[in-house]
């Protein structure tokens, strides 16, 4: 009997050091938290807080990310020890009784947000970011690729995309991308007074990576006799269009080796899909690309281009056309600064016949910058595009010349 209560007098015992040790835990959570704000320490580790549970949301096309989730929980938990200490940037939101923190999980690139008591006990986990997949499909919660998610501080929510795309070495019209999109959603995240986590907003978006907007197609044909050339484009985005023309040709009967297209400045010509559509009885052999660089002058509001001069041509660069879709290539800023060799002499007579003469610009240096001689620009004129094709009058070639607008 003896034995019996000096048992339960030692379980009592036990409990009120076990109950008292679990206060100070808590007590020492609240002010280490407050020497955090303050710049007292710089972080806090969140290891001895109890395990938290995660909260899930049967949103259409989260099964598979929520399951992923769940192979990583005990019995829909996590241990706080599995992330690394907070640091004063992590804290989100402080309230009157309760605090919202960023978590971020050692060696791994998601984030989680907690929201937990002032005395440190934890309310709920939320994923807020992660990713994964293989090369033909990518599941992504993020806010951008660059962005893992965004804060309103106004509205108090975390804003994120919930996206499912994969990948297409060889796209085509009906879907004119390598990265065709097969499910995106937008989301707001809100921690309410209690501090468990709503979404205050889930609504469908359309096929643009991480936008909100819908992609209204646009398709930009420049036809030859023998085949077309096709370039589509997003109605929502009008600056992204190459030329504005739905339709261009020849106005005439007649067969044309090449059509010349000015483009606007700082249209971006290059890693842009194009696709061919042979007439009957035709076939693409090849598709080709070079740049041509002029010499000019640039002024103030003005400028003088030395067109029926020298220019560098690059050699052709194969575009490698398959199943008759082709991208256009990028130039490093070395290739769009070479130039053919020439003689001073040679300079000054195609200043002269372009630009004038060469002593009217110190008279003007004062009140306005005019085409100098000695100071040339080399700059990028012209991207050409080369279709090579056989058809059943023999072979061929056309040419889809861009003419590049260059700044004063």
């Amino acid at each position: 009997m003896k034995k019996h209560h000096f048992a339960i007098a030692f379980f009592f015992l036990f409990q009120t050091h076990f109950l008292k040790a679990q206060e100070a835990v808590k007590i020492d959570f609240t002010v280490a938290l407050e020497k955090l704000m303050n710049n007292q320490t710089d972080s806090l580790s969140l290891a001895i807080l109890d395990d938290v549970p995660a909260k899930q949301f049967n949103q259409e096309g989260w099964e598979f990310f929520n399951l992923r989730e769940n192979k990583e929980l005990q019995n829909g938990r996590l241990s706080m020890d599995r992330f690394r200490p907070i640091v004063k940037e992590d804290v989100i939101e402080v309230r009157e009784d309760l605090v919202v923190v960023l978590l971020h999980e050692r060696n791994q690139r998601k984030l989680r947000l907690l929201s937990l008591k002032l005395n440190g006990d934890p309310i709920e986990s939320f994923l807020l970011h992660d990713l994964y997949g293989y090369l033909y499909e990518k599941n992504f919660r993020a806010y951008s690729l660059q962005e893992p998610y965004r804060y309103d501080q106004d509205r108090k929510v975390f804003e994120f995309y919930q996206l499912i795309y994969g990948y297409e070495r060889i796209p085509n019209l009906e879907n004119p991308t390598q990265d065709p999109i097969y499910l995106q959603s937008f989301h707001q995240l809100k921690i309410n007074n209690q501090g468990l986590f709503e979404l205050v907003l889930s609504e469908d978006t359309g096929d643009i990576m991480f936008s909100r907007k819908k992609n209204i197609p646009s398709i930009h044909e420049v036809a030859f006799h023998e085949l077309s050339i096709l370039c589509v484009s997003n109605k929502s985005n009008p600056e992204n269009t190459l030329w504005p023309e739905e339709y261009m040709t020849h106005g005439d009967m007649d067969s044309h080796d090449s059509i010349v297209i000015p483009l606007a400045y700082g249209a971006k010509w290059d890693n842009r899909f194009f696709f061919i559509q042979p007439r009957e009885n035709h076939q693409i052999l090849q598709v080709s690309q070079r740049h041509e660089n002029i010499m000019m002058f640039p002024g103030d509001g003005t400028s003088c281009e030395l067109r029926h001069w020298k220019r560098y041509q690059s050699p052709w660069r194969n575009l490698h056309c398959e199943e008759n879709f082709f991208m256009t290539s990028s130039y490093n800023p070395e290739d769009l600064q070479r130039f053919p060799a020439y003689l001073p002499e040679e300079i000054l007579v195609a200043f002269r016949a372009a630009c004038g003469d060469e002593n009217i610009a110190p008279f003007y240096h004062e009140d306005i910058a005019v085409p100098n001689l000695e100071h040339p620009r080399i700059v990028p004129d012209r991207i050409i595009i080369e279709i090579e094709y056989v058809g059943p009058e023999g072979a061929g070639k056309k040419h889809l010349i861009f003419e590049l607008a260059n700044s004063c």
